[in-house]
């Protein structure tokens, strides 16, 4: 078997690997509107009239980037928006950071009532899949075109990839470990 690596199947991975990631972001902020919307809140970003609107629109925009890019006619345009997304998220965290309001939840992933604080692993984080978003909007690839094996070896490395992103996302928002007094 040739198992030699080529644009295609790496922007096939990128495009599975970014869908899970905004499915996995996007799904837990459709269940608990009210508390992403508390999340958005939190983040002081927007004026209060624009806060509802953006919590129930932001999911809705990741779950059809996640599906637009496993799709050929519109991945391009879907990978433009998630890196636009991922900039967005980074400057959002980062202009907390700055102001010293790493207390506030991120609202990335888990249920938004999680005890995550934000801090600059959120912020290369963000910059990092804006990263793998412009790499798969730059790289055309006709998903016909790319191998069964190929597809299987993507779809395995994408789901790994998001498995360890969940969990570096759940390490991070663990309570910070108390010394022990003597």
């Amino acid at each position: 078997m040739n198992w030699v690596i080529n644009d295609a199947s790496v922007a096939v991975l990128a495009s599975l690997f970014l869908g899970l990631v905004l499915a996995a972001a996007a799904i837990p902020k459709l269940r608990h509107p009210d508390e992403f919307q508390g999340v958005v809140t939190n983040y002081r970003l927007l004026p209060s009239f624009m806060v509802t609107p953006f919590a129930r629109l932001l999911p809705l925009i990741e779950l059809a980037c996640a599906i637009a890019l496993q799709m050929t006619p519109v991945r391009e345009l879907a990978a433009w928006v998630a890196t636009g997304l991922f900039i967005m998220f980074a400057v959002a965290i980062a202009i907390n950071v700055g102001r010293g309001r790493t207390h506030i939840d991120c609202g990335c992933v888990r249920r938004p009532t999680s005890v995550s604080r934000i801090g600059m692993f959120h912020v290369l984080r963000a910059l990092s899949l804006a990263g793998v978003s412009l790499y798969a909007a730059l790289v055309p690839v006709q998903f016909t075109s790319v191998s069964i094996a190929s597809w299987v070896m993507g779809l395995a490395a994408a789901v790994m990839l998001t498995l360890l992103y969940l969990a570096a996302d759940v390490i991070v928002g663990l309570p910070a470990t108390r010394s022990n007094k003597l």
